[in-house]
């Protein structure tokens, strides 16, 4: 058909070995990996009060819709310009760090919407730069590895969280001891069941094995969740709910009410402000990058060919971060789920529109999507990041200044879970070997210079915490 021809050709199918099919099923998988986002962002940014008491907290509806708009620009952003298939969506750990750092440290959820915007404007500036791929360039080819490697078992981790395996903390961020297994036992054996299809299916090289398998995982958590009495069962199991789009009524007061704060003293008066635009301009800076990296080194993995990230990919998340302010979302970052997707065949920007384009389905279609518990596609989640840990063969682990940082990087991601720290703990160790091994000319300038960011970087994360 013409239209395919067409398609076809602006997203260059014949370069990557990409088909219809493969985008369609890739697409919808990184959609469905990442579709927790639209019920937990609204449950955490919900807790975020108003600078002015009696406007009380962030509105649930406007949240949702912002979650789901905020995405679906910025996906299709990536999608055109950039011909890369990835999703962007609220960044987990930054949506805390906006609601329990930030929004509660004087300055409300508006004056915390107006430090997302500020950022974002920075990062779009600094994306229109060559700053990006300078920094990108100026990389060890083992120290890039290594994020990629950390990104593998970082969002392994999230899914041994989601399947129940790893105890949650009170703003729902893994920490490393076993949860209560007398009661998860239920949501780890469905995880385990449907881990264990998406192996079965993969090395039977079936096509839509990830999605196949959540499909499947999706009717066993219904038919447990309505069977089910418990309140464990109603709270972590799919069940039919009396959902009302009337929460979406009143889904413009977050963004009214932070217009109408622009002049309100308290917020810029207080140091919270500042140091928080400049944590979720760094965060989301290195958050971004990395798992841009990380994806597009996967692709050239599994397709032999070279595929090299494009300036346009690094203007994308910004837009998209840009949008959410403005409609009330904190920052929107390039999701590591779209490594699910990618191992379903995603090779193009075609795949991107097919997840932007469910974005905006699952404002109508949110009774259903709600369905998808973490524990499905958390099982997901741990396939994936145990195909991303085989770059570690390829790091120079005979190199100090490599293997130390390497290590660092890695261990930092899981047990801080932030992809940033990890590359900023790894940055650092990797200078302060070379030096101590007295190798700092081979160390990038650029290198030494973001060296100071990191270490400012920590220093003003202590401020909002």
């Amino acid at each position: 058909m013409f239209y395919k021809k067409q398609i076809s050709k602006f997203f260059k199918f014949d370069s990557v070995n990409a088909t219809f099919k493969k985008e369609i099923i890739g697409g919808l998988t990184t959609f469905l990996a990442m579709v927790y986002i639209l019920s937990v962002q609204p449950s955490i940014l919900s807790q975020s009060p108003s600078i002015n008491p009696a406007n009380g907290n962030m509105n649930f509806g406007g949240i949702f819709i912002a979650t789901a708009i905020a995405p679906f620009v910025g996906t299709v952003i990536m999608g055109l310009s950039a011909n890369l298939p990835v999703g962007l969506a609220p960044s987990m750990g930054l949506n805390a760090v906006f609601t329990f750092n930030v929004a509660k440290n004087g300055i409300g959820y508006e004056g915390a919407l107006i430090a997302v915007m500020i950022s974002a404007l920075l990062f779009c500036l600094v994306s229109a730069t060559k700053i990006r791929i300078l920094i990108m360039q100026s990389i060890p080819q083992s120290m890039k590895l290594a994020i990629g490697t950390g990104i593998g078992f970082f969002i392994a981790y999230i899914g041994f969280k989601d399947i129940g395996l790893v105890s949650a903390s009170d703003s729902g961020l893994p920490i490393a001891s076993l949860s209560q297994l007398k009661n998860t036992w239920p949501l780890i054996l469905i995880g385990v069941a449907i881990l264990s299809l998406i192996f079965i299916l993969y090395f039977k090289k079936i096509p839509g094995a990830i999605a196949i398998a959540i499909l499947c995982g999706l009717v066993i958590s219904l038919i447990i969740g309505n069977v089910g009495k418990s309140e464990f069962i109603k709270a972590n199991f799919a069940h039919w709910t009396n959902w009302s789009y009337s929460d979406f009524s009143s889904w413009k007061i977050n963004f009214s009410n932070t217009y109408h704060a622009i002049s309100n003293p308290k917020i810029w008066t207080s140091p919270t402000m500042y140091i928080a635009i400049f944590v979720f301009l760094f965060v989301s800076f290195f958050d971004t990058t990395g798992t841009l990296y990380s994806i597009s080194h996967q692709i050239s993995d599994q397709t032999g060919i070279n595929y090299q990230l494009k300036k346009n990919a690094l203007m994308a998340d910004s837009f998209g971060t840009l949008t959410g302010s403005l409609i009330g979302c904190s920052p929107i970052t390039t999701y590591v789920e779209s490594s699910t997707g990618v191992a379903q065949g995603a090779r193009t920007g075609f795949s991107s529109l097919i997840i932007a384009i469910m974005f905006l389905v699952a404002i109508v279609l949110y009774p259903l999507f709600k369905l998808i518990t973490p524990c499905i596609s958390g099982s997901c989640l741990i396939f994936v990041g145990s195909l991303m840990i085989k770059q570690l063969k390829d790091i120079e682990w005979v190199i100090p200044e490599i293997s130390i940082a390497a290590f660092f990087t890695i261990i930092t991601m899981i047990i801080t879970y932030s992809i940033t720290n990890g590359i900023a703990i790894g940055y650092l160790a990797y200078t302060l070997t070379a030096l101590v091994n007295k190798k700092y000319k081979d160390v990038h300038i650029i290198t030494y210079m973001l060296d100071v960011l990191f270490i400012g970087y920590f220093a003003a994360y202590a401020f909002v915490q």
